[in-house]
This record gives C-alpha cells, structure tokens and sequence, in this order.
C-alpha cells in the first residue's frame, strides 16, 4: 500500500462557489445507508466511482477569486513541494498555465481509471503524487 500518496485535481471553474461545492454535498438524508434506493451519490463519489468518501482525506480549497500562477495554487496543495515540477509539467501537457481551483483527496487504495475524465466539476485530474 502506498502510504502517503495524494490524488490532486486542478483547473479554473466558471461556477459559484456555492454551485462548486455542491459536487462534493454527501447525502445525509439516508442516515449512512448506501443501499437506500432513496440516496444520492456526490458528483466527486461518481466521477471517481465511490458511494462516499471520508471528509478526512479530503482537501477542498475555496475557489480563488481569480486565476493565480500555479505555485501559489499549489501551496495549498497537500504534496509534497519536490512534486511541484511534475505538477506543473502535467498542468502544462493539458494547456493549465493558470487556476482558480484546487483539490485533493488521500486515499491510496482509490483508483482512478483511464481514461480520465475531461472534467471534474470544472478541473483535471492531475495524478498522484507524494503527499507532504
């Protein structure tokens, strides 16, 4: 098992912020039960192929008010900072020179297939790099 190994998504999103966090919202209303026909799986649980995650291994930064340079995105980024060229070399591969927009989430054991998606709620997923 990879111990300490973060999966990071960045980009610009044209939304609120409420309207971005809203991709995250777990269902509360079925009180944990995922096999309730009535409970409604997250956008970020169904473009990653979960029922639900764990708000522990998650980081969710508020949206910038603007697109910034991606070494000030990244500082908030829970990798560590000798990822950052590889970060930024990936970023570059897909046209990301700028964001607004940053997440991450811990959980080693989580996959994510290929191909990647074109968009989670408004970023690209990066990859999984070391965590700090």
């Amino acid at each position: 098992m990879q111990e300490n190994k973060v999966h990071l998504w960045i980009g610009t999103v044209h939304k609120t912020a409420k309207e971005y966090s809203k991709y995250f919202e777990l269902d509360s209303s079925t009180e944990g039960d995922f096999d309730d026909p009535n409970y409604k799986v997250c956008g970020f649980c169904k473009d990653v192929g979960l029922k639900w995650y764990d708000h522990d291994f998650i980081g969710i930064i508020p949206l910038f008010k603007q697109e910034v340079d991606l070494d000030v995105i990244l500082e908030e980024a829970a990798i560590d900072e000798n990822e950052w060229n590889n970060v930024k070399e990936i970023c570059s591969n897909l046209g990301i020179t700028k964001a607004n927009a940053i997440f991450w989430y811990q959980d080693p054991n989580l996959d994510i297939k290929k191909p990647y998606k074109d968009n989670y709620n408004g970023l690209k997923y990066i990859g999984l790099f070391e965590g700090d």
